[in-house]
């Protein structure tokens, strides 16, 4: 069973109620039934989480005090639409406090992988189902845990299968990486892991090593058109190895669901998006927490950018790290604009109060659809800069997002451009990317208007 939707209200944060759309998978295209949940701390990402666990439990959750919203009366309702458009729901009984009822007798099973996975360096030998430990260890906990609960049960269906789970870790960590489960004289168990000659026990082995254990131990038996949900994949995994746990999640998710909360740009996944992924930015506005996903008709405009051969770092590494920087984005037309903009400033002795996207949008004529982006994904302070003859552009961007801000520079180009096989164009900068005398009054009240508008944004909604 999927998810299609999930609506959380008066639970932590929720404040409002909120409904979230989810992608499924459509067994052809990888990544279609991938989604990225980003957003700052505290901001809401492991409240939804913690939503979807309320439905594992056989029984219906109960809401302490702390947990429900004053906003909401104290009244918490939680509602689940899976695939074939069958709703799920818990509600507070009538009256109030921290019970709740079920909308039907039933108990969901969805596969979570928590952020907080710390594990006992030694356990028993604990024999159970996939559905037993989903249903009493992967329920919405009292409180917040800390570490894997019974996560030794999932051990042992590992052993079971080792060859199919070394198949899928080994692509991570290495065909060299193995493991097996030792019991010491006291009749205690535990995991001795060796790599590259190196051999450790379950007290010795990195933090890293430990989350992309837990993280294959979801993967490998999961069963076509079900759920899965990992909180932070990326915690004390290196760089080049998130980027492989990606190429695993997009494998994955063409049969599976798969929803993961990260603060890291190597889970964020254009092509899959194009896909049909969904992307989905949580964020606190006015206390409450809001949920933003990307519309579809982004999602169609992204293929067309990843098949732009002339502008091919347009949607890289840079461009993923703006889900996880402040509202205050600078788009510019191209990736020269980024750099001696910033060298303007610096010259000026100013500096810009925002962020500049990326390596620019690739285009003067690329601005609409990445500002059309970004509002779905709830960014409410965003600057777009053009050069003086794009004017025509620029105003049918401050006609169609007034509540964004456009300004144009009074030169054709960011600098100067000698005549080759393009005409020659004069800037406000020479080639070296210093800014004329002439200019410098002009551009530093550029600046100060720009840093004015997102302050005095930034100000009002705070």
């Amino acid at each position: 069973m999927m998810i299609k939707k999930i609506s959380i209200s008066g639970f932590r944060g929720f404040g409002i109620e909120r409904t979230i759309q989810f992608s499924l998978p459509d067994d052809q295209r990888p990544g279609s039934g991938l989604n990225i949940i980003t957003g700052a701390n505290n901001s809401g990402k492991t409240t939804i989480v913690e939503s979807i666990r309320a439905f594992n439990a056989d029984k219906a959750p109960s809401f302490s005090e702390g947990r429900r919203n004053l906003l909401k009366n104290g009244i918490v309702k939680l509602s689940i639409t899976d695939e074939n458009d069958k709703e799920y729901s818990i509600n507070s009984v009538e009256g109030g406090g921290s019970s709740t009822k079920k909308s039907s007798n039933f108990a969901l099973r969805y596969y979570v992988v928590q952020s907080r996975r710390g594990f006992s360096f030694e356990f028993r030998k604990a024999i159970a189902n996939k559905d037993y430990y989903i249903t009493h260890t992967q329920a919405m906990p009292n409180q917040r845990d800390t570490v894997l609960e019974q996560f030794e049960i999932r051990i042992y269906q590992i052993e079971e299968k080792r060859e199919q789970f070394d198949s899928i870790i080994q692509r991570v960590l290495g065909t060299d990486f193995k493991w097996t489960i030792e019991q010491r004289d006291n009749g205690q168990y535990y995991i001795k892991y060796t790599q590259e000659g190196i051999t450790h026990s379950s007290e010795g082995v990195g933090d890293g090593i430990w989350s992309i254990f837990t993280i294959c131990a979801a993967l490998f038996d999961a069963e076509n058109k079900t759920t899965i949900i990992i909180d932070e994949p990326e915690l004390s995994v290196h760089p080049a190895v998130q980027r492989k746990l990606m190429d695993l999640f997009l494998e994955y998710t063409d049969r599976l669901q798969i929803i993961i909360c990260t603060h890291s740009p190597y889970f964020i996944s254009w092509s899959a998006i194009a896909a049909g992924a969904q992307l989905i930015r949580v964020v606190k506005e006015n206390c409450n927490t809001n949920c933003y996903c990307l519309g579809t008709e982004s999602k169609k405009r992204i293929k067309g950018i990843l098949e732009d051969i002339n502008n091919p770092h347009v949607l890289g590494l840079d461009a993923s790290e703006v889900f996880f920087l402040d509202d205050s984005l600078i788009l510019v037309e191209g990736q020269e604009d980024v750099v001696i903009y910033n060298k303007i400033a610096n010259q000026l002795g100013l500096q810009f109060r925002g962020n500049f996207f990326g390596w620019g949008v690739g285009g003067a004529p690329k601005m609409k659809f990445f500002i059309s982006l970004f509002k779905d994904l709830g960014y409410s302070r965003i600057v777009a800069i053009f050069d003086g003859d794009k004017q025509k552009d620029a105003d049918e961007i401050k006609s169609e997002f007034p509540d964004y801000h456009v300004v144009t520079i009074p030169e054709a180009d960011i600098r100067e451009k000698r005549g080759r096989n393009i005409p020659a164009k004069s800037g406000i900068a020479n080639e070296n990317g210093d800014i004329k005398d002439q200019y410098k009054e002009y551009i530093k009240s550029m600046i100060i208007e720009i840093n004015n508008y997102l302050i005095a944004n930034k100000t009002a909604e705070s």
